[in-house]
């Protein structure tokens, strides 16, 4: 996937030379929406919202059982926002020449997101402590690279797209570090899951009937 996004990008810088370029664009570039990047994006962290709700229905009488249903419900808005785009009601050009922005907040979602993320760190805290020491080090490595695209390089591809504007080598490049470090986050927070679940002791049984009524 991130070399297909690459392989788009490089078609955006040469201004789609190559025959069928512009269609490859469309269908594997990482700054686009709706196509197979951003669903892929959305699928994985729809996983991660679906092993959450499994962990949330096992520890239905633990202490932080709120803080894994709300986990799995946060994922899983993660997922529609990745495939709808929901957070770009949030770019306001209006607001970003009102109070005179600095470039790096260019993407003027960014303003509302530091504070939630800080906020959920604050109150995720202690839950966050209290999970098995190596599911906590994925866990915070897996935020670590989430946020160091989703909001780290956002900042930085305002910041290129304003003093180098949008067709730019190094604002192509940065957006491209951005999807990249947001997939590899999510595949290692799944990874995280995966290893919560094997500490766990309870054993799942799922049953599916298909019934002609």
């Amino acid at each position: 996937m991130a070399l297909t996004g690459a392989i788009s990008a490089y078609f955006w810088l040469i201004e789609f030379s190559f025959p069928s370029s512009e269609w490859f664009y469309g269908l594997f570039s990482l700054d686009e929406e709706l196509n197979i990047p951003a669903w892929y994006s959305s699928f994985m962290l729809l996983s991660a919202s679906a092993l959450l709700a499994v962990i949330t229905t096992i520890k239905k009488t633990d202490k932080y059982f709120r803080y894994w249903k709300n986990l799995s419900l946060i994922f899983l808005f993660l997922s529609l926002d990745e495939a709808f785009s929901f957070h770009e009601i949030l770019i306001i050009p209006a607001l970003r020449e009102t109070f005179n922005l600095l470039p790096i907040f260019f993407h003027t979602w960014v303003i509302f997101g530091i504070p939630a993320v800080i906020f959920f760190a604050f109150k995720y805290l202690r839950f966050l402590l209290d999970l098995p020491k190596t599911t906590r080090y994925l866990f915070l490595l897996a935020a670590t690279l989430y946020l160091s695209g989703a909001l780290g390089m956002e900042m930085t591809s305002g910041l290129l797209r304003v003093h180098f504007g949008q067709l730019s080598a190094s604002t192509t490049i940065a957006i491209v570090i951005e999807e990249l470090l947001e997939m590899v986050g999510t595949a290692t927070f799944i990874y995280a899951l995966l290893i919560y679940f094997s500490s766990l002791k309870e054993v799942i049984n799922l049953k599916i009937c298909i019934s002609e009524r």
